[in-house]
């Protein structure tokens, strides 16, 4: 019976340090959590067509506010690939299943494609050879 009983206990034990460990995850409260915030451009890549490309650091004031309820400004264009400030634009943003994209309006519409890499917002333009920008979170 003291068997059967030490058993229980040990598996008592084990139970409740799974359940421990499961509630004490690693996730920071404080780490940014999404594409949720305010977001400034930091480098731009454009691939000459031999796939040598790399990012290179601008200097600019451009930056992306994007928010929870699916909507976003920008204090420059966000659909022309250029990190000066031209136009200011708004509008919306969808989430899809490879991230998310915002509809550029033009005589030919196409989508931007945004999605997080090593916390960067990487704004992928429609360019025949990758065209992108980089983005830092700044909130």
């Amino acid at each position: 019976m003291a068997h059967i009983s030490r058993i229980i206990t040990y598996t008592w034990s084990i139970a409740l340090l799974i359940t421990t460990l499961a509630c004490n995850s690693d996730d920071n409260d404080d780490e940014p959590q999404g594409i949720i915030g305010e977001w400034l451009l930091i480098e731009m890549l454009a691939d000459p067509g031999d796939g040598s490309g790399e990012y290179i650091p601008v200097d600019s004031s451009k930056r992306i506010y994007l928010m929870e309820d699916g909507t976003y400004s920008s204090n420059g264009d966000i659909c022309a690939f250029s990190f000066e400030l031209t136009n200011p634009t708004s509008g919306s943003y969808e989430s899809t299943d490879n991230g998310y994209v915002i509809d550029c309006e033009s005589p030919f519409p196409t989508p931007l494609r945004l999605s997080l890499d090593n916390g960067y917002l990487i704004v992928a333009f429609s360019c025949i050879e990758p065209c992108l920008q980089k983005f830092e979170r700044q909130d």
